[in-house]
């Protein structure tokens, strides 16, 4: 006989629930997508709107600063919101 944990009929161990087991439970869901394509949508307005009020407020340009600070606010906010999306926070 193994000593690991067996499962209830709800399909929850009967042992000690790790950080580990909540944070794949939450991470894995096979009907929802993995990355939704309106995902980087928060991202590209916030690049934009942050843009945008570079060139007016400060009389900077706007591709220059499109792309840098833009690149790592579009990847940082869509990291953000894709742990938001797959942990389902409300």
């Amino acid at each position: 006989m193994s000593e690991e944990p067996t499962e209830q009929e709800g399909g929850t161990p009967d042992g000690p629930v790790t950080a580990g087991d909540l944070l794949r439970q939450a991470l894995v869901d096979d009907e929802d997508p993995r990355f939704p394509r309106w995902l980087p949508l928060p991202g590209v307005v916030l690049t934009a709107g942050w843009a945008g009020f570079e060139a007016v407020a400060k009389e900077g340009d706007f591709l220059p600063t499109l792309l840098w600070p833009g690149a790592a606010i579009l990847f940082i906010t869509t990291l953000v919101a894709w742990f938001g999306w797959q942990l389902e926070i409300d």
